[in-house]
């Protein structure tokens, strides 16, 4: 009998460990995605940061002007990194809220598992 007690628990920690490995991919994946995203858009920034660079340079270049700021140019390219960053700070609200549901789940399914062996006598 206790045999049968012992296997069902090392059967029950297999069958765990396999459903939270599923989870941690799967909350990785999700992660992985977003950071992707993220890497994309500050890329855009950086080419907007060379945009707005070389414009600057070729007004200074070809007029002297040094009020770049009414460039139409500028101004785009300032609105696109704008909201680029703006893109970034989403897409890590998104990588958290992934983590904060992820802990939450474990943390409730350990819980779970708790409250099983306390009232199984284990």
């Amino acid at each position: 009998m206790e045999t049968d007690t012992m296997w069902g628990k090392i059967k029950k920690g297999f069958k765990d460990g396999a459903v939270m490995s599923v989870e941690k991919i799967e909350e990785y994946a999700k992660i992985g995605k977003l950071k992707v995203d993220e890497i994309t858009a500050k890329r855009k920034i950086e080419r907007h940061y060379l945009d707005i660079g070389e414009r600057y340079y070729d007004l200074v270049q070809d007029a002297g002007e040094t009020g770049a700021s009414d460039d139409l140019v500028i101004k785009k390219a300032v609105e696109c990194i704008r909201s680029l960053f703006a893109e970034i700070a989403e897409t890590n609200e998104k990588i958290k809220d992934i983590q904060r549901t992820a802990a939450a789940k474990r943390a409730a399914d350990f819980t779970a598992d708790e409250d099983y062996d306390d009232n199984s006598g284990v």
